[in-house]
């Protein structure tokens, strides 16, 4: 009989040892923060924030972020016939700056601050005005904007020089 007392004693604790580390396990999860650049990804790709609130945008779009334009690495692309720039941090904080042929500007490279200007108000770091098709976004808060630009430094950090495609072998002779 107490063998049997002592097996049910040992069950028990068990368990409740067992329930107690799923519980600790499933409350520190609800703990855990999320990573700051997850919300600069979901501001980039979806023009909202990872608690839900959509980023006022002066073109009044909605559910769309950086990457409609800037494509979803970054790097550019081209929407509705308009090119978009290349945004990557890497990019952006090029020490020779940005020449732009299609208006003959030329502007210092970006810091954490112009990338902020040029966000909200659309001005480079010169302080020309960016294209009009730059939506200014201005309902991001200061935590946003940061959260942003460490975003654009993780696509940095695979961004690497577009290579030549490789030429076909030739056959010996």
């Amino acid at each position: 009989m107490r063998h049997t007392q002592r097996g049910r004693f040992t069950l028990a604790v068990g368990t409740l040892g067992f329930a107690m580390v799923v519980g600790i396990g499933v409350l520190g999860a609800a703990f855990i923060p999320v990573s700051h650049t997850d919300n600069g990804r979901r501001i980039f790709m979806f023009g909202m924030t990872l608690g839900g609130r959509v980023v006022e945008n002066s073109h009044g779009m909605e559910g769309v972020g950086c990457a409609m334009c800037h494509g979803p690495d970054g790097r550019g692309g081209t929407m509705h016939g308009i090119e978009a720039p290349d945004i990557t941090f890497a990019r952006l904080m090029d020490p020779q700056g940005h020449d732009h042929e299609e208006t003959g500007r030329r502007h210092p490279a970006f810091n954490r601050e112009t990338i902020k200007a040029a966000i909200v108000a659309g001005i480079d770091p010169a302080g020309n005005m960016l294209d009009e098709e730059m939506p200014r976004w201005s309902g991001l808060s200061g935590k946003d904007l940061d959260d942003l630009i460490d975003y654009l430094m993780v696509l940095s950090q695979g961004h690497r020089p577009r290579r030549p495609a490789p030429q076909p072998m030739s056959s010996p002779h």
